[in-house]
């Protein structure tokens, strides 16, 4: 099991949180904390100490439906063998 750490998230920014989540499509606040711990956290700790560094540019998810034509997707055709039709017949012991 790998070890965690939990994070408490004050409610006044909950809000942004949620809009940020709905926005990019990343399921969990702990997946947002690590993308902008990974992503920001370099940058952060340099502007928290006044040494200028570029702000990184943002990770893009190209969009995979919008890049690609939507293939066509095969299709089974019903067979047009004559059905034969069978009289029902009852079983006797």
């Amino acid at each position: 099991m790998a070890n965690q750490t939990r994070i408490v998230l004050d409610q006044d920014d909950r809000p942004k949180a949620e809009q940020i989540l709905e926005a990019t499509g990343i399921k969990t606040f702990s997946q947002l904390f690590s993308i902008f711990l990974i992503n920001y956290g370099d940058h952060l700790v340099s502007a928290l100490k006044g040494t200028p560094s570029p702000v990184p540019p943002p990770v893009t998810i190209p969009p995979q439906a919008q890049t690609q034509a939507p293939k066509q997707l095969p299709t089974i055709k019903p067979s047009v063998a004559p059905v034969q039709v069978q009289q029902f017949r009852s079983m006797s012991f």
